[in-house]
C-alpha cells in the first residue's frame, strides 16, 4: 500500500524588515566578553554577563578535559603581526536590511592547516554572534581563493540594526553619529591567538 504525500500550495513568505523604531541609539545588555579555550579538545567558552548582574573582574574557574581552561587575552592591533591580523568592520543596508562585514587581514589572513583563523566573534549591543571558518584546502600560492575566507558575514536585527541615516554603506568612524560605536570584532587565529578591534 503506497502513502500519498500532498503538497501545500506555495504561500508568499512575507519580507521581514530589519529596521529598529527607536529614535535613540540603544545601550550594550551585556558586559565584554571573557574567552576560554581547552588545551586538549580545544573547545571554546564564552562567557557575557548582563550588565548590572555580578559585575566580578574576577577570572571564572572552568575545567574541561581534566584541566583548567585557558584564558585568552587579546593582542593589541599594535603588535608586530597587528597588519595580517587586522579587522576591518563595514556596515551596509541602511534602515532595511542592516549587516556587518568582517574581513581580517590586510592582505587576507592565510587560510592553512597549520596558520588560520578558527572563528570570528561579533560583540554587539544585544550579546554576541560567531562564525566558525574552515580551513581552506587551497594551496597557499593561491593567494586569490583565499581572501573570501577570512571574511564573515553578520545579519544584524532589532536593537543591533538601529541606524542613524539610511546610507547604503556606513562612514563608520568618519561619521559623527556612528551608531555602532563600541561593537567590537574578535578574531582567532590558531597560531598567533586572540586579536580584538573596537568601532
Amino acid at each position: 500500500m503506497s502513502e500519498r504525500i500532498t503538497i501545500a500550495p506555495r504561500q508568499k513568505v512575507p519580507r521581514v524588515n530589519t529596521r529598529i523604531k527607536n529614535s535613540t541609539k540603544p545601550g550594550f545588555v551585556t558586559s565584554e566578553p571573557q574567552f576560554y579555550r581547552c588545551e586538549h579538545c580545544h573547545r571554546l567558552l564564552i562567557n557575557e554577563n548582563y550588565i548590572g548582574e555580578n559585575q566580578s573582574s574576577d577570572e571564572i574557574g572552568i575545567r574541561c578535559c581534566h584541566a583548567w581552561m585557558t584564558k585568552l587575552i587579546a593582542h593589541a592591533t599594535s603588535d608586530d603581526q597587528a597588519i595580517e591580523h587586522q579587522v576591518s568592520m563595514v556596515i551596509s543596508g541602511g534602515f532595511d536590511a542592516n549587516v556587518i562585514t568582517i574581513q581580517v587581514g590586510e592582505p587576507a589572513h592565510p587560510m592553512q592547516a597549520d596558520h588560520a583563523l578558527q572563528w570570528i566573534y561579533l560583540h554587539t549591543f544585544q550579546g554576541g554572534q560567531i562564525k566558525f571558518i574552515p580551513p581552506s584546502k587551497t594551496p597557499a600560492t593561491d593567494q586569490s581563493k583565499v581572501e573570501n575566507k577570512t571574511v564573515a558575514i553578520f545579519a544584524l536585527s532589532d536593537s543591533d540594526a538601529y541606524v542613524y541615516c539610511d546610507r547604503r554603506v556606513c562612514k563608520g568612524n568618519q561619521c559623527k553619529f556612528n551608531c555602532k560605536r563600541g561593537f567590537t570584532a574578535y578574531a582567532y587565529c590558531n597560531l598567533h591567538g586572540l586579536w580584538k578591534t573596537t568601532m
